[in-house]
């Protein structure tokens, strides 16, 4: 796969960084770095625009998930990894509601919200593979359109949706900036953004298998911090929660606000790249010492049968 020049890091700008890995999952050649600056972690350099829309219009669901054509098992395969996120969005569901789902995949979130709301609202997703968006379509009845974000969002009104919810999709845009700035004008004034993305904090694998190609970016709670405030988002929270292991979700809230009271100071909150590298080391550690791949395998067993 053909690879752009190393770009600069998308939250800060900054084109000082320090290589932290040189492989990713499988040993596929990956390099990930952290900015010298705000601490990002990220891929450097990442695909092109035009290999990464092919990638998840084509690839992604094949090579990572083995599913190129969805059925009813794997829809409800689905479900048990979205009712986390589903129990966290239902104080904000409501019956008559304008919602967008981005990454919808298979529907299994977009269905379950649709259903707390007793069906009434407008609810519409957003999926790049071509095949899953007409399964949403044809077998869930769900208004799933297929693309890119940057692509639909030209289709939909500005200033229009209540909330806008990216389960586990973030970390696969080309730009996080300029997907809060997308969304942003598509929520209305007031209006709610929820995001869930793998916590570099606390991996939950070995990093030689967290790294991959489909994952561009890798957050920690400050660096998603001050990617809210500096699109213009205030926080309502962003929470540690635990998945297979502890606190391998980070969890998301944040609200489009005209007038953020955040001060400039504020929004250049950064994660020190330093301790970052050394807290991944450690991670790393505790995750072969604590023999933490047998319990995320028993408690992930335990969550697809829904215990």
């Amino acid at each position: 796969q053909t690879k752009a020049e190393p770009q600069v890091c998308d939250l800060c700008g900054c084109a000082s960084y320090e290589v932290f890995s040189t492989h990713g999952r499988w040993g596929a050649p990956l390099t990930t770095v952290i900015c010298r600056d705000c601490g990002l972690v990220y891929s450097n350099p990442r695909p092109t625009a035009e290999e990464n829309a092919a990638f998840y219009k084509q690839n992604y669901w094949e090579r990572y998930k083995g599913e190129k054509k969805p059925d009813e098992k794997f829809f409800r395969r689905r479900i048990p990894k979205i009712k986390s996120m589903l129990a966290e969005l239902k104080p904000n569901l409501k019956p008559g509601m304008n919602l967008l789902e981005v990454g919808s995949g298979v529907g299994a979130l977009l269905s379950s919200i649709k259903d707390t709301c007793n069906g009434v609202g407008r609810f519409i997703g957003i999926e790049p593979f071509a095949t899953h968006a007409r399964f949403c379509r044809d077998r869930k009845s769900l208004d799933v359109r297929a693309g890119l974000l940057e692509e639909i969002a030209t289709q939909l009104d500005p200033g229009s949706f209540d909330v806008a919810v990216m389960n586990h999709v973030l970390e696969h845009t080309m730009s996080p900036t300029s997907v809060f700035e997308t969304i942003r004008a598509l929520l209305k004034t007031d209006g709610t953004f929820v995001v869930e993305v793998p916590n570099i904090a606390a991996p939950g694998s070995r990093l030689s298998h967290f790294f991959h190609v489909g994952h561009h970016y890798n957050f920690s709670a400050r660096t998603l911090q001050r990617l809210a405030m500096k699109t213009g988002f205030e926080i309502v929270c962003i929470e540690e929660l635990d998945g297979d292991l502890p606190k391998t979700r980070l969890f998301g809230m944040f609200t489009k606000c005209d007038d953020p009271k955040h001060d400039v100071a504020e929004r250049f909150v950064r994660d020190d790249p330093n301790e970052r590298a050394k807290a991944l080391r450690r991670y790393e550690s505790w995750y072969w010492a604590t023999f933490a791949s047998i319990r995320k395998k028993f408690t992930h067993w335990k969550r697809q049968r829904g215990w």
